[in-house]
């Protein structure tokens, strides 16, 4: 009885061992997958807004996406502006990634997004549902540097600059539907910007005129443009090189800034 029983406790002891190894070793598989799972954590806050349009008396924005992180990264954001200062009054998960700086425009109804880093164009709700996903037709040679909304024809305005040619722009209409016939295209050069990165950055339409905010390699400028002729009109200083967006309001032009204000530039 004796040894039959330190038997059964050697074969209780060896069995232990093993399972303790094997629990050890998924404790490390688990811990190792875990350590290689990506990043979905949401830091908004430390992020900036990129272009700005005005709908329902409230300014739509995206955060520009700065944490490297996977998953759900992007909001569509919406601020009041209360007595100066730039209040959030809402925000809704678009679910995306990996768009970098976003333009903006609207319809009076719907919003209108084109990513800067990949050409992607979506149309939204202004609670951030999503209608469609779509594309321009053009070569990649064109970035995507602005786009805004013209009423008398119901059609979405791109601009686009030649980054084989830096000083090369080209301003397209195109229906809402993102047919692919442009209802106008046109290709005309503005001198005097970065040739870099950057340059054009985005616009507004207000009939007679187009507002291009850009960037000039030492400071941001607001350059106007009569919008049939595409003749250069101004070219004045914003006095600041953080400015990212552009929208019109009645008769005012306001900027947005990458510290998530929102401020009236100027009286039209």
């Amino acid at each position: 009885m004796d040894l039959m029983l330190i038997s059964i406790v050697k074969l209780s002891s060896s069995k232990y061992l093993l399972l303790t190894l094997i629990g050890y070793c998924i404790v490390q598989i688990g811990c190792e997958d875990t350590d290689s799972s990506p990043n979905t954590n949401k830091y908004t806050y430390y992020d900036d807004i990129s272009d700005i349009t005005y709908l329902n008396s409230s300014f739509y924005t995206t955060n520009y996406d700065l944490s490297g992180n996977a998953g759900e990264q992007i909001d569509l954001i919406v601020y009041d502006i209360v007595d100066t200062e730039t209040v959030m009054n809402n925000k809704f998960s678009l679910g995306l990634n990996g768009q970098g700086y976003l333009s903006i425009t609207n319809d009076g109804n719907d919003l209108f997004l084109q990513s800067r880093s990949n050409y992607n164009i979506f149309k939204l709700s202004n609670t951030g549902e999503l209608a469609y996903l779509s594309s321009d037709t053009l070569d990649i040679k064109w970035l995507p540097s602005g786009l805004t909304y013209n009423s008398s024809n119901d059609s979405l305005v791109f601009l686009y600059r030649n980054t084989e040619k830096s000083n090369q722009y080209r301003l397209r209409e195109v229906s809402k539907l993102l047919s692919q016939e442009s209802k106008n295209d046109r290709e005309f050069v503005l001198n005097g910007l970065d040739t870099t990165v950057y340059g054009a950055l985005c616009i507004a339409y207000k009939e007679p005129n187009l507002y291009v905010l850009a960037f000039d390699g030492q400071e941001d400028v607001l350059i106007t443009m009569d919008y049939s002729s595409l003749n250069l009109i101004s070219n004045e200083s914003v006095n600041d090189s953080t400015a990212v967006g552009i929208d019109i309001v009645n008769n005012s032009i306001y900027l947005s800034y990458r510290d998530r204000t929102i401020s009236l530039f100027k009286e039209l």
